[in-house]
């Protein structure tokens, strides 16, 4: 017997726009049919889909997470497959997916999420920042293919999970929004023993906000939420990585004035010159895979450093977090 459960794909959104137009056309094109789409916007909304098998429901204005969970309730799927609505899926990206699953130990599949090769140039140095070693560090997979490997915390825009554990655990996660999906993946790793999994075939693009202002108000929430995960979380937000931006920033009000005092003015600009090699390098190699302005890529690392490493503090220093 063939191994097919229904998926259904979940995309919520403030009101449709040309990338939700985008991403259904893409899920038209999937190798795997067994699947249904739920578009859930603020009011009530609907387009023109053709045959696709999309629900279209209406929420209120509230935050992205509380929308997936409404659509997960009205969905008969065994698995229910979370992306951004400014993301589109590879064709086989749940023919992929789905097959991870016959294995009943997994319980969550994810993939990368990769800039798309028609985003505009703003949008591409955003894309080359985030798929920098020097930024993402070990997480670099999340933004390019890399290899087959078990994760303990992955992000929505790229997520599939078996339907009956998010509907359990989802609830507990609805006071984060960005950061629901760190809890989520706690509570299925650690409450329910299972596996995620991720797999370089299990691919989307995601578009890019445009460098700078979209880039770094996305850096920053991301940042104040990890920084309050890694005291709140800590099995597996209390990571080193995640304090390197920090480090970094206080290295660099400690430093600079240092440059005033002769006996270490030298230790100190060699510092700088290793740290700027470092990000040229980086920026440079970005043109692999990204149409992006080396000098931009440069300026977005530094600039993404310092902003990371202010909202990581910021959120270590939060009792709690607004939603």
């Amino acid at each position: 017997m063939t191994f097919a459960p229904k998926v259904s794909v979940v995309v919520p959104l403030k009101r449709l726009n040309d990338y939700v137009a985008e991403c259904l056309s893409h899920l038209g094109a999937q190798t795997y049919r067994n699947f249904d789409v739920y578009v859930i916007t603020d009011e009530a909304q609907s387009l023109d889909v053709g045959g696709l098998p999309v629900h279209f429901l209406s929420s209120g204005v509230v935050p992205p997470n509380i929308k997936r969970m409404q659509a997960a309730r009205e969905s008969d799927a065994q698995l229910i497959a979370l992306i951004d609505d400014d993301a589109y899926p590879t064709p086989h990206w749940l023919e992929h997916a789905v097959a991870h699953f016959a294995d009943p130990n997994v319980i969550a599949v994810g993939g990368p999420a990769v800039t798309p090769p028609h985003d505009g140039a703003g949008q591409q140095v955003s894309g080359a920042v985030y798929a920098s070693r020097l930024v993402s560090a070990s997480y670099v997979y999340r933004y390019l293919p890399r290899g087959l490997r078990e994760v303990d915390d992955y992000p929505s825009c790229n997520l599939i999970v078996r339907r009956e554990p998010f509907l359990e655990h989802v609830p507990q996660c609805l006071r984060y929004w960005p950061g629901e999906d760190t809890k989520l993946c706690l509570l299925l790793t650690k409450d329910e023993g299972k596996r995620i999994v991720y797999d370089p075939e299990v691919a989307v693009f995601h578009h890019r906000r445009h460098i700078f202002w979209g880039h770094f108000k996305q850096v920053w929430n991301y940042a104040v939420h990890r920084g309050f995960f890694a005291k709140r979380y800590p099995e597996t937000s209390l990571r080193p990585a995640y304090f390197i931006p920090t480090a970094f920033l206080f290295g660099n009000v400690v430093l600079l004035p240092l440059l005033t005092i002769p006996a270490v003015r030298l230790p100190v600009l060699g510092a700088a010159l290793f740290y700027g090699v470092l990000v040229v390098r980086s920026a440079l190699g970005a043109r692999r895979f990204h149409r992006a302005n080396p000098a931009l890529v440069a300026v977005g690392i530094y600039l993404t450093h310092v902003t990371y490493g202010l909202g990581f503090l910021l959120g270590l220093t939060r009792p709690e977090l607004d939603h």
